[in-house]
Parts: structure tokens; C-alpha cells; sequence
């Protein structure tokens, strides 16, 4: 088909209203009268968004005010979460990608509590008096214990400028650990799910150092330890973060090759659903969904446990 230019010329004329542009649409793409997205073509391209903000928060232990908490913005990253439930970070259109696992800890620098949680935190504005969740005796205990904290970093790492953007795998590591020994106090006291966040800690520092080329394992055994202590003493009230314990330990001795253990921890699954059918007989209210959900979700790693590569990004 013969392509009338002069006519192409009148409508980019009429579209985008500004020769420049027309000469150089036309230098890009040619008189093709086919593109109908000349605007877009040549629109600049918009530089993509940091989806990082600062909020500012208050120490619970040492009422150190001003600590920055790096955020995420609403919608800026598309998060899917790996065999082990640590969230993997891709950004959205418009926006950068980021590893927010590595921000993900709030340090306080002078008395080096930590938390992935701003929950945890106090917020101490004007305009939001929002109080930490942590109880008095765990804070009274952390309180006593800063040394024990300062002792987890190099001597030579200045608190005040470590856990600054750009955050170091180092330092995230560091962050971590923090919050482990935060938590530790919390399980000192029985408090619910401190033993699944130090296994959840522990994953957390475990993809990093697969993410830097490093061995894990000792880590992942860690890992093991807390949520095996979590599942012995019904640390997490919520089923949900119970049944997601279980199915860690599946995939968790799947991937250090211990399929023995893993079965019998699939095996957990069928007989928390047993007694769950049971239940239901006196209570219609109740379901299993939940308990089935991630038995299947254990299932389908223990089909696969023979595949050399089921754990290649883990």
C-alpha cells in the first residue's frame, strides 16, 4: 500500500502540534501511517521513583528520639515470596527495585535495639503518640543489657552511620543480629512468636548471604532450632503462623537434606487435620482450610525433593 507522507506529516501535525517533533518522529520512525502512539514514542522517558520514604521513630529502651525507619510506598513493588517466605522485591512501573530486606531493619544507633517492625518503636510525634508494643520487663531487661548489644558489632562500625542508606549486606546482617538478640529477651519472657521471628530473622540473613555468594547452612540450622522450639511450645497462637511453621520445617530439612525429618513434619499435616475433622463434629465452625493450604504447599516441595534444582534461588 502506497503511504501518502504529506498526509501522515498533516495528522502527526494534528497529534502532536510542534514540527520538532514531527521531523522527529519521522526521523525515528519513518512516514508510517501505521503508528498510532507518536505521543508515547516520544515522550520523554519519566526517571523511575525511589520507593523508599523516612518516617522517624522513638526508642522504647533508651527514648533516643529521631531514628529513621526506611518504608516502603504503597504499590511501588511487586513482592513475591521464595520457598523459605522471605519477600523477594521487584519494582513496579515507575518505580526502582529495591531489596528491602536489607532496609528492613530499624536500628536504634545508641543503644542498638532493633526491630524489623516499627511496631516496635514508639512514634512520639505531635501528631501520632503511637506507644511500642513491647512490655516493660522485656524493656527493663534490654535496658541492662546494652553492652551484651554493643558487642555484637566490630569495633570499628559506628552505629550512627551504618544502618544509613545505602544499607551494606553487612550492615543488614548487622541488623539482624540486633534484632535476634531482641528477641531472644522476648522468648526469655515467653513472649508469642518471639521463637518464629528469630527463625524468620534468621531466614532473612540467610538470603543475604546466598544473594553475596556465601555458604548458609549454619544459618539455616539455626533457623531450624527456633521454629522447631516455636512448634514444640506453640509459640504462635495464630494457626496460620503455626501451619506456616510446619511447613518451614518441611522445606527447611528438605534443603539441608534431611528427608526423613521433613516427613515426619509433612506427616504433622495429616494428623493436625485428623484432629481438626474431629473437632469440626463438635464445632461446625470450624475449617481446615488453613492447615490444608500449606500442607499442599509442603506437598508439592516434597514431590519434588528429588530435583537437584528445587532450591537453586534459595
Amino acid at each position: 500500500m502506497t503511504i501518502d507522507v504529506s498526509e501522515v506529516k498533516r495528522r502527526l501535525q494534528a497529534l502532536l502540534n510542534d514540527q520538532s517533533l514531527v521531523d522527529e518522529y519521522l526521523r525515528q520512525f519513518g512516514p508510517s501511517s501505521g503508528n498510532q502512539n507518536a505521543k508515547s514514542a516520544l515522550a520523554p522517558r519519566r526517571e523511575e521513583e525511589d520507593p523508599i520514604y523516612e518516617i522517624k521513630l522513638t526508642c522504647p529502651v533508651c527514648s533516643k528520639k529521631g531514628i529513621v525507619s526506611y518504608e516502603l510506598k504503597s504499590k511501588s513493588q511487586t513482592i513475591v515470596l521464595n520457598k523459605f517466605l522471605v519477600p523477594i522485591y521487584t519494582g513496579r512501573p515507575g518505580f526502582k527495585t529495591v531489596d528491602y530486606t536489607l532496609l528492613a531493619p530499624i536500628v536504634c544507633p545508641q543503644c542498638l535495639f532493633a526491630s524489623p517492625d516499627k511496631r516496635d518503636f514508639g512514634r512520639g510525634s505531635e501528631s501520632d503518640q503511637t506507644k511500642n508494643q513491647i512490655p516493660e520487663n522485656v524493656i527493663t531487661n534490654l535496658q541492662k543489657s546494652i553492652n551484651k548489644r554493643k558487642k555484637l558489632l566490630k569495633p570499628e562500625t559506628d552505629p550512627i552511620t551504618c544502618f544509613k542508606r545505602p544499607r551494606s549486606a553487612a550492615a543488614a546482617i548487622d541488623g539482624y543480629n540486633l534484632s535476634l538478640a531482641r528477641a531472644k529477651v522476648e522468648a526469655c519472657f515467653n513472649l508469642p512468636y518471639a521463637q518464629f521471628k528469630m527463625g524468620a530473622y534468621c531466614l532473612r540473613i540467610a538470603k543475604i548471604l546466598r544473594d553475596g555468594g556465601h555458604n548458609n547452612t549454619e544459618i539455616l540450622n539455626n533457623a531450624i532450632k527456633f521454629f522447631e522450639e516455636a512448634f514444640r511450645i506453640s509459640n504462635c497462637p495464630s494457626e496460620e503462623f503455626e501451619m506456616q511453621t510446619v511447613y518451614l520445617l518441611v522445606a527447611l530439612n528438605l534443603k539441608i537434606g534431611n528427608q526423613k525429618k521433613a516427613s515426619s513434619y509433612l506427616n504433622v499435616f495429616q494428623n493436625l487435620q485428623s484432629q481438626r475433622l474431629l473437632e469440626m463434629e463438635e464445632d461446625p465452625s470450624l475449617n481446615c482450610n488453613t492447615i490444608n493450604k500449606w500442607r499442599d504447599r509442603a506437598r508439592y516441595l516434597w514431590e519434588d525433593r528429588d530435583d537437584p534444582e528445587l532450591f537453586k534461588d534459595e
